[in-house]
């Protein structure tokens, strides 16, 4: 299915140049936000085409001078009157070829990779218009079959941020706006495994997760937690979407490693030489999940993994080296902290000037526009609240 959604290019609704040209991504989300202007009859576009144009470079406006960014930060934008306009310059050339540009609505580097959708108005308790609602199915619908996205990875901002947004009845609206994008590209939700699913598939799932070294619990057939939770694990080892859910896409990796490790049928073959392991950056690694719900597995996971005396060895060595503790941080720090922090500020989008682990006041300014930007005390110190909304990933 081609790219049918209408929307409105940047060239056509005026967008200035952009500081940068970004670099194009393998989307695998759909990003749902609000704008959180106000609503209908106060409405910023007045549900008109005129309109729309102009909110599009309010917006523009608003994030470049105000929050620094290379341009607009979301990728599309769909207003009251059902109008879609592009965001972020190069999206939609890159989306109709399967491919998105990095863009810096989601405050998380996976976010940011796949198309942010703003949706004007704020949706906490009101209801979005039918005309806004259809044009928002349709452009999603199209997003997901060019890109090839699954419709289960269409999220809200919240998923990937310490946020409100995009409003409590908009996120609550996101099962049924998944089911009628599904309609649109003409799937079922039986195709998907997921938890609470049961049956022989099931069992086979749980059977090869299990044979992985991927621990699903009972082999019952029955997709319950802990089957969820060996999906994840399975999904992030193989670097796909960590959603829990078991679509085309697990399925195929799921075949092929079982098919790969089947026993020779030669009896006098000798065993196969396991593959090296790809080198992991440990301490990248846990700085990716700090915080997340699931840090303490992975740790108990890979405590299990180690010998006693490998453990014993390590707590004799470096219990008793004294700790270095780094928050906050704020203009006139230096150090390899600082350096962090500003390459995370402009991952994200926020130009914090050079990369160089001087706190200074663009640094400052950066930080500020990014704690403004998640609704934070914009006071451009970075302690224990900023320090993991920047680290969320």
């Amino acid at each position: 299915m081609p790219f049918t959604a209408s929307v409105i290019s940047a060239k056509e609704w005026g967008a200035r140049p952009p500081k940068s040209w970004p670099a194009e991504t393998r989307p695998q989300f759909i990003v749902i936000h609000h704008t959180a202007s106000p609503n209908p009859p106060n409405d910023v576009s007045r549900g008109t085409l005129a309109g729309a144009k102009t909110f599009a470079r309010s917006v523009q406006k608003a994030h470049m001078d105000g929050f620094g960014w290379a341009d607009s930060g979301h990728n599309f934008l769909n207003t009251t009157g059902g109008f879609v306009l592009e965001g972020r310059q190069g999206t939609l050339n890159a989306i109709k070829r399967g491919r998105c540009v990095r863009s810096a609505h989601a405050g998380s580097d996976k976010g940011n990779e796949s198309p942010g959708i703003e949706n004007e108005g704020t949706f906490t308790t009101y209801q979005m218009n039918a005309q806004q609602w259809n044009s928002l199915v349709d452009l999603c619908a199209s997003i997901c079959s060019t890109t090839n996205i699954n419709p289960d990875n269409i999220r809200g901002h919240r998923d990937f941020s310490p946020t409100q947004c995009p409003g409590d009845w908009l996120y609550n609206q996101l099962p049924r706006l998944r089911r009628e994008v599904r309609q649109r590209l003409g799937t079922s939700d039986d195709e998907i495994l997921r938890e609470g699913s049961t049956g022989p598939k099931v069992r086979e799932l749980q059977q090869i997760l299990k044979a992985q070294g991927f621990n699903p619990g009972p082999v019952d057939g029955i997709f319950g937690s802990g089957t969820t939770d060996a999906v994840i694990s399975f999904q992030k080892f193989h670097g796909l979407a960590s959603d829990g859910l078991v679509g085309s896409s697990t399925w195929k990796v799921l075949e092929r490693v079982s098919k790969s490790q089947e026993k020779p049928t030669d009896s006098s073959s000798s065993a196969p030489t396991p593959s090296p392991i790809s080198a992991i950056a440990l301490l990248d690694s846990y700085k990716y999940y700090r915080g997340l719900p699931h840090q303490l597995q992975a740790i108990e996971w890979l405590q299990g993994k180690l010998s006693k005396a490998t453990l014993e060895e390590f707590s004799q060595r470096w219990r008793t080296q004294p700790s270095q503790p780094f928050l906050p941080l704020q203009e006139g720090s230096i150090g390899p902290e600082v350096k962090q922090l500003q390459q995370l500020l402009k991952k994200q989008g926020f130009d914090s000037g050079s990369t160089d682990g001087v706190f200074g006041a663009k640094t400052k300014a950066a930080v500020i526009a990014f704690q403004r930007a998640k609704g934070m005390e914009a006071d451009g110190i970075v302690g224990a609240v900023t320090w993991p909304a920047l680290n969320l990933a």
